[in-house]
């Protein structure tokens, strides 16, 4: 068994039974010494919260968060300066569901308007259980793009229902900021709505394509249009509608030959499941982005080859 875990076992079992003696012991090692015992009680209590939040909709009992509220205070009378420390007891305060009170302790130690990414993102959990999902969108979206890792956990600790509330005011939000040529901005919001909204809320993977598109990151904007089905029928659709100004815009942005493999992945889904029409029509499509994409033209003939006297193929 790892001796860090041990040892960080063993303390927290002594802080079970005497807090204010352990706290007094830790204070009396070298700095050293120290900075690796509060670095253990950390870590350990970081993954004991993320086990709590991942096993319980918050808000959670107080039960399950006992070792999280005496770890996080016996680190924050270690050392009072470490915004790590009080981060941490912020969360906790969080996932029991006592708003008002890490409201309290984030406002009294980082301020209303902190400089620290990680502190504005508190914040945000702060705005969504107030149901000020705009402010919360916008304050989350600091560390979107940085730290997707907090950006989940922190999204854990708000409610299932407050969750899709967020994500659809982040995306309104990116709307605005894009529309002032701030696609940065809107791309971040974007993040925090596609987290916020979970694996089934296509819509806002494909807003994030576009955005992803925009900003030059044509392989996130294909990843990203891969779990969009949806959104290969919407080109295809342009292509039959308006297809010179539909070009034009794929020109300016994926590009016909990362569109064209869109289609192709889509198109091969549809012929594994056996949805040959469908498989047909969107080959068809990406050949009309790209005549020459040699995989799709392979696999309209093995589709001409299956459909043989069929009314699709002319």
């Amino acid at each position: 068994m790892n001796t860090a875990y041990e040892c960080t076992r063993d303390i927290l079992a002594a802080l079970q039974v005497d807090c204010n003696a352990v706290t007094q012991d830790i204070l009396s090692l070298k700095d050293t010494g120290r900075k690796l015992v509060c670095d253990w009680l950390q870590k350990y209590c970081r993954a004991n919260l993320s086990d709590v939040i991942a096993a319980n909709p918050v808000p959670c009992k107080e039960e399950h968060l006992r070792e999280a509220f005496l770890i996080g205070g016996a680190l924050m009378k270690t050392d009072s300066r470490d915004p790590r420390w009080h981060l941490l007891y912020v969360d906790t305060l969080l996932a029991k569901g006592a708003v008002k009170a890490a409201a309290a302790h984030l406002g009294q130690v980082f301020g209303q308007e902190p400089r620290e990414a990680a502190a504005q993102a508190r914040w945000g959990v702060v705005e969504s259980w107030q149901q000020n999902f705009g402010a919360a969108g916008r304050r989350l979206s600091r560390i979107a793009e940085r730290d997707s890792s907090t950006l989940d956990f922190l999204l854990d600790l708000i409610t299932s229902a407050h969750r899709g509330l967020l994500a659809q005011a982040a995306a309104r939000e990116a709307e605005h900021v894009s529309e002032r040529g701030q696609w940065e901005a809107a791309l971040a919001l974007l993040t925090v709505a596609v987290r916020a909204g979970g694996e089934g809320d296509v819509q806002f993977y494909r807003q994030r394509a576009a955005c992803l598109s925009r900003l030059g990151l044509h392989e996130r904007a294909v990843s990203d249009l891969d779990r969009v089905e949806a959104a290969l029928e919407d080109f295809a659709q342009a292509l039959e509608l308006h297809r010179d100004h539909a070009l034009r815009c794929v020109e300016a942005g994926l590009g016909r030959p990362r569109l064209a493999d869109c289609f192709l992945r889509g198109a091969l889904r549809q012929y594994g499941e056996r949805q040959l029409g469908g498989a047909w029509r969107l080959a068809e499509c990406g050949l009309r982005v790209d005549g020459g994409h040699a995989e799709l033209r392979r696999l309209r003939a093995r589709l001409k080859r299956e459909f043989s006297g069929s009314c699709i193929v002319h």
